[in-house]
């Protein structure tokens, strides 16, 4: 695999993050029995592990790493780390312990083994490096509190491009920067998702050119939300209705509201109208706890009730055709995925082109969409594709 071969060996050939990177090693170098760990978190992708590893590279430090979310026992933790976090290296040098995915670890089952990695950290002669996808999931909060907290953000799409650049010039491979570059932005600042998609594409041509794209396209088939409410109102079925949003890209919150308001356009009964919205609204109350805790544990049963209780709550199946429509609580931009994508795209390409961060390019964009109205030539300029520029001019 790839994204094996092309793993960073040392902190030079890890792509951004550079205060991040000066940050843990300033801490691994200075670090005595005693301090604190560091948790390592940012969403999975960004290199966490990788990053770990290359700093145990460049120190020169053995590396024990282990998976806290397969190690769930108290009995496991003690076996295979607390001697480790003891005793000095085979050849006598320091280590660096890696625990990764400390949030992989969850529910009544797994708080001893919390408890224990609290304890294997406290008496640790070595410094210790857990990652996590989220920090603040309740069930590592004793970890947490503990902890200093250093946090990987999303691979900038450059870093991304230049990298991907590297593999292939490695690899032998000629490319078309266009299709490059597309790979880079699609990844949503995850440089593994990015590398998975380029050896999918790339591997056995000579050129990857655009056309290529079409065979990672189609690896997650996006269902189309219509088709997802026609499956949720047309069924009598428990497990029809639970495939409706399989693969179906829309965020939770989104995808309530084109439930809610669509209800009454399929169901007629006034008692099957009734018990619909009555799932709905059970369904809304883990969305609000899943925003207040960050639980996304929680989601499982959101969609239970927005899909399978919602389709069996009517007393048998409508015929007909049903018109379903877009929320309206949902406004011009909307609050979908689609829109946040080709809002990230967007000023993705201004932050690259004028140096400038997200948040700002995002500010600027009603004096993009002016500057675009009057000098055509600058979409070529920002290369950017028809469907971003018609997001733009909606600003102007």
């Amino acid at each position: 695999m790839w994204v094996e071969k092309y793993r960073p060996e040392s902190l030079s050939d890890y792509r951004g993050a550079s205060s991040e990177k000066k940050e843990l090693k300033q801490w691994a170098e200075n670090w005595g029995s005693g301090d604190k760990p560091v948790l390592l978190h940012g969403q999975a992708g960004t290199g966490k592990t990788s990053l770990v590893e290359a700093l145990a590279n460049d120190l020169g430090y053995e590396l024990v790493e282990t998976n806290a979310s397969d190690v769930r026992t108290k009995k496991k933790l003690k076996t295979e780390l607390k001697e480790a976090t003891r005793q000095a290296s085979f050849h006598g040098g320091k280590k660096i312990i890696l625990i990764d995915e400390v949030d992989g670890m969850s529910g009544n089952s797994d708080r001893g083994g919390v408890r224990e990695i609290g304890n294997i950290v406290d008496e640790s002669r070595f410094p210790v490096v857990m990652t996590a996808n989220d920090a603040y999931e309740n069930s590592i909060r004793s970890l947490r509190n503990k902890s200093k907290l250093i946090k990987l953000d999303s691979v900038h799409t450059n870093s991304i491009n230049a990298h991907l650049k590297e593999i292939l010039e490695a690899e032998g491979i000629d490319y078309d920067e266009g299709a490059v570059k597309r790979i880079a932005r699609s990844a949503g600042g995850q440089m593994r998702s990015a590398i998975n998609d380029l050896e999918a594409a790339a591997t056995g041509q000579e050129k990857l050119e655009v056309e290529d794209l079409e065979a990672i396209s189609g690896r997650d088939s996006q269902q189309d939300i219509f088709q997802a409410l026609k499956i949720i109102f047309k069924t009598t079925t428990a497990e029809t209705a639970d495939s409706a949003t399989d693969n179906l890209d829309e965020d939770p919150d989104t995808f309530l509201q084109w439930v809610r308001e669509n209800i009454p356009r399929e169901y007629i009964r006034t008692e099957d109208t009734a018990e619909a919205y009555n799932w709905v609204s059970k369904a809304d109350l883990f969305n609000g706890r899943i925003m207040r805790r960050q639980n996304w544990k929680l989601l499982k049963y959101l969609y239970k009730f927005s899909t399978v209780g919602v389709a069996l709550s009517k007393e048998q199946k409508y015929g007909g055709y049903t018109r379903y429509q877009y929320p309206s609580k949902i406004k011009k931009l909307g609050s979908s995925r689609a829109s946040r994508k080709k809002m990230d795209s967007v000023t993705s390409i201004l932050g690259e082109k004028l140096h400038i961060s997200k948040s700002e390019a995002s500010d600027s964009l009603p004096l993009i969409a002016d500057l675009i109205e009057h000098n055509p030539e600058l979409v070529d300029q920002f290369e950017f594709e028809e469907d971003e520029v018609e997001f733009i001019k909606k600003f102007n």
